[in-house]
Formats: C-alpha cells, structure tokens, sequence
C-alpha cells in the first residue's frame, strides 16, 4: 500500500517535470508571446534541416525598443541550464522565449523590428525576392563569408544574417529569405 501511496505522489511530479520545459519550449507558443509584446504580426519560420536553437526578445532601452532575434543552427542539441539562460539574459538584455539549446554550427540569424531600416551608407545591393525589395551585403572576414540582407514589411522588418559555407550557400539564404517573404504574406 505504501508503495501505491509513493508511486501516486511521485508520477504526477515526474510528469510535471518532463512536460514544463517542453510546453514552454514550443515555437507556437514563442511566436504567440512575441507578437503579443510586439503588438505586431511576425512569421517565425521552422526548417526541417535548420532548427531553432534561441528565440529571444532583445530590449533596447535607450531607444524604447524591443526586437525578436531567432537563431537556428544545423543541429538541435540540449537544453541550456536555468542558470545559463539566466545570465544570457543578464548579460545581453533580453528575454527568452524558446531555448537556448546549444547548437553547432549556427548557420543564420532572423531579426524582427518594429521600425524600418534604411540603407545608409548605399553599401546595400538591392535584389527582388518573390516581388519584395531586399537589400542585401557581403562581406568576408578572414576565411569566412557572411551575407546580411534585410526587407521592410508592413508592420516592421526583417533582418537576416548568414554565415556562408558550403552547406549555407547564397542561393539557399535567399531560399530561407524567400521562405520567410511567403509566410508573412500568408498570415
């Protein structure tokens, strides 16, 4: 009988446990929050080959700005530690809201912003993708390639940061880019 009685209390804390981080760990629900705190309609992708490791709203607090960085990667490893998260936090000034699962290599970074961004210095080349304008850049750091490349939606923009390699080619950045184009003009 005291068996029963422990196992009765132990199962629905183990099942607690196991289900707590997973529920608050879902994309759906991350891109529920940030458009609530964001009051604006923002498409957060999900690709099968690169996962989500980190959504997190970045505040600005100078300029009375928050933004949602997502990051993917190619592979989804564990869970991050409370207290890592937490420091991360700390540290960057942001809250996360999917994640931080540790990640390698990471491939890109989507950014959302309420404001528009404008090329400023005219170091941007400009390029249509599924009928948006994208200005977009490369540049080269050492042995490493990146392209940034952002576009102004309605409600705010999107900016992208690539690491080039042969896996993350330019034509499959503009293929995420294209991706992101069509689930915004979808919602």
């Amino acid at each position: 009988m005291k068996k029963h009685t422990f196992l009765l209390f132990l199962l629905p804390l183990l099942l607690l446990a196991a289900c707590s981080s997973e529920a608050a760990q879902s994309v759906e629900t991350a891109e529920e929050q940030v458009q609530k705190e964001l009051d604006a309609e923002i498409y957060i992708p999900e690709f099968e080959e690169y996962p989500i490791v980190s959504a997190e709203i970045i505040s600005v607090p100078m300029a009375s700005s928050k933004s949602l960085l997502v990051t993917y990667s190619r592979e989804k490893g564990s869970l991050k530690s409370d207290e890592l998260i937490s420091n991360h936090e700390e540290t960057v000034g942001s809250e996360v809201i999917y994640g931080i699962y540790e990640g390698d290599p990471i491939l890109f970074k989507i950014t959302f912003d309420k404001n528009e961004i404008i090329s400023g210095d005219g170091s941007h080349e400009l390029r249509t993708v599924n009928g948006e304008s994208v200005f977009y850049q490369q540049t080269t750091s050492g042995e490493n390639e990146y392209l940034s490349a952002f576009f102004n939606a309605e409600q705010g923009s999107y900016t992208f940061e690539f690491a080039l390699t042969e896996e993350m080619t330019e034509d499959e950045a503009y293929w995420v880019i294209s991706t992101v184009i069509q689930g915004r003009n979808s919602n």
